[in-house]
């Protein structure tokens, strides 16, 4: 199967016009967690979602939210929610859309993963979401997807991100920092980084 692109931390009308432009398959948008630089407030993922083309899939990016923000996302024009930090269960299965679930990558530690039908993908990240940092790539071979959606996420860029799909073959790659100059998303480095996903 064929690697998707998933292009995170969308703010501006102009970035989404990227990601038609050359085709990303999924658009991410951080929500609700004011610390990021890429963070966006309701209105203007509002704003931002209407220039994106349907075919491209959303998705709201959030850590630990409450069942608050998980209905606000749910009213939106999001397609699902993937989730870094605290998910008790009970909050799980309360959610609506389908559900990419965080799984930080930390030196020397078991990868856990939660095994409920609810979650739709696993996002291997860095220890630390968000930061920019790859993880050793060779450490999560062993992680289980079954039948789940894998998405590498963490430091990924145009010169790694091929070497990281020959390790774990993931189903999408997720880059955000990877695709930035210095106001944002890059459309050169975008179209240079889907480029290389695809290249046969």
């Amino acid at each position: 199967m064929e690697t998707k692109v998933k292009i995170c931390g969308i703010t501006k009308p102009s970035e989404a016009l990227m990601l038609n432009r050359y085709q990303a398959d999924y658009a991410g948008f951080v929500m609700f967690c004011e610390e990021s630089k890429r963070n966006n407030s309701v209105q203007n993922a509002w704003q931002v979602l209407r220039y994106l083309d349907r075919r491209i899939q959303r998705v709201a990016v959030v850590v630990s939210p409450t069942l608050e923000q998980i209905r606000m996302i749910e009213r939106m024009d999001f397609q699902a929610i993937q989730i870094h930090g605290e998910l008790p269960p009970e909050l799980l299965y309360q959610i609506g859309l389908p559900v990419w679930r965080g799984v930080n990558v930390k030196k020397g530690t078991e990868l856990s993963r939660e095994d409920d039908e609810r979650i739709c993908a696993y996002v291997l990240d860095g220890k630390v979401s968000g930061a920019g940092k790859s993880f050793d790539w060779k450490a999560a071979k062993g992680f289980r997807r079954e039948g789940k959606l894998l998405v590498l996420a963490g430091g990924l860029n145009e010169e790694n991100v091929r070497e990281a799909m020959d390790i774990l073959r993931p189903d999408v790659v997720d880059v955000s920092s990877g695709v930035e100059g210095e106001d944002g998303k890059d459309a050169l480095k975008i179209k240079k980084f889907i480029g290389l996903v695809r290249q046969k």
